[in-house]
């Protein structure tokens, strides 16, 4: 993946380069379009039409443009010498300019040097056509000076532009040109014709962002470069803010949605195992209410059965031999998978006696006690060793 280039961020990929240049007093413009891709530079569009004060609608001007002015609005002069000193080559090709009211660029060769130079108002006024168009400049060059950062790619001598020849030779650097066919050029491996070079020269310079020429043009317009990337990182950055806060905001809600729903899912959970607990709790204390009921009544049968068995077997005289007393006898023998059924209020009594008169007073005196509702003598015989037994049920109110 490829890193990150902040140079490529605020330029982007495609660039634009316009020539302003005049032939038998017509303004015109010759126009490129380049884009940067895998293989390198590569030309996508161009084209050479009359200027009227507008570029053509076919070009995009979100795209930087980079302008070069090389019409008759532009002065240009060789002067022998290749002084560091701006202000020295100036004075030996301008005396006496007011240069508070011109632009000049400066392109050094090996003994001589080119200067060109343009009325500030001139170069405001066109800028100013671009501005209404919201076509924002991000370089500028004068004359054929933007040539000298190329011209180090190409191996030709002399290199034509629309009314220009430029040579290497350096007796006469810039003669006027009348060729109206045109000529292809090899620059660095890309196919340039001589129409759209000076643009091409301007795009190259704008992408390197770097000259050797000098100039008050120059100065001019690294202030257009570094404006053009200030507004490009203010409208790119406040999309990329703009598009990272929705993303935020879309996570959180796709989060807070999640969590939400689990949130929810949980609630209803607790509430369901609230309620559970609840009626559990519920259960318990009737459970509890119960047991404490069932063990009342119980203690109070315990209580009265004890009782009742104590007023019987205090009233059994001594001819009777009581062999066994059951309190709420079975109905039936216990069988598995069964409900166990017992005979309630009723205690059955079986035993030998051996005065039958002084059983009928007993049977007498068990009927008369308070909790006795009815006593039924169930056998009276006898048995086997011929002793008189007898069963009897007590019906208890």
């Amino acid at each position: 993946m490829a890193a990150f280039s902040l140079h490529t961020f605020l330029l982007g990929k495609q660039y634009i380069g316009v020539e302003h240049f005049t032939i038998n007093n017509e303004d015109k413009v010759a126009l490129l379009l380049v884009e940067k891709k895998k293989e390198g530079l590569v030309i996508s569009k161009k084209d050479r039409v009359s200027y009227n004060g507008k570029i053509a609608e076919k070009w995009d001007t979100k795209i930087p443009f980079f302008v070069v002015i090389n019409s008759n609005q532009v002065i240009q002069k060789e002067v022998l010498g290749v002084e560091p000193s701006d202000e020295k080559l100036l004075h030996k090709s301008f005396p006496n300019t007011n240069w508070d009211e011109f632009y000049y660029e400066i392109w050094r060769l090996k003994t001589k040097s080119v200067i060109a130079i343009a009325r500030k108002s001139y170069v405001t006024t066109l800028l100013e056509d671009y501005q209404n168009q919201k076509i924002i400049i991000a370089g500028i060059s004068l004359g054929v000076c933007s040539i000298a950062d190329i011209i180090a790619y190409t191996e030709e001598n002399n290199l034509y532009t629309n009314h220009q020849n430029i040579s290497k030779e350096e007796t006469q650097i810039i003669s006027a040109s009348s060729l109206e066919s045109a000529i292809t050029y090899t620059i660095n491996d890309l196919q340039i014709e001589n129409r759209q070079l000076l643009a091409f020269s301007g795009i190259l310079r704008l992408i390197l962002n770097n000259t050797l020429n000098t100039g008050s043009i120059i100065s001019y317009s690294d202030e257009l470069y570094d404006n053009y990337n200030q507004n490009t990182f203010f409208n790119k950055g406040i999309k990329i803010m703009v598009g990272v806060i929705l993303a935020i905001l879309l996570l959180n809600f796709i989060f807070f949605t999640h969590y939400y729903k689990l949130a929810q899912e949980s609630s209803e959970i607790l509430l369901v195992n609230k309620s559970s607990i609840e009626d559990v709790s519920k259960i318990k204390q009737r459970i509890i209410v119960k047991e404490e009921k069932v063990k009342a009544i119980d203690g109070r049968m315990t209580s009265r059965s004890s009782l009742i068995i104590n007023e019987i077997a205090n009233k059994v005289p001594s001819s009777i031999l009581l062999t066994e007393l059951t309190f709420n006898p079975l109905e039936k023998k216990i069988k598995a998978e069964e409900a166990i059924l017992t005979k309630d209020k009723i205690i059955t009594i079986s035993g030998t006696t051996i005065a039958n008169q002084s059983f009928t007073k007993w049977v007498e005196d068990i009927e008369k006690l308070q909790y006795i509702h009815k006593v039924l003598i169930t056998h009276f015989g006898k048995n086997e060793d011929n002793e008189t037994t007898f069963s009897i049920n007590l019906t208890l109110k």
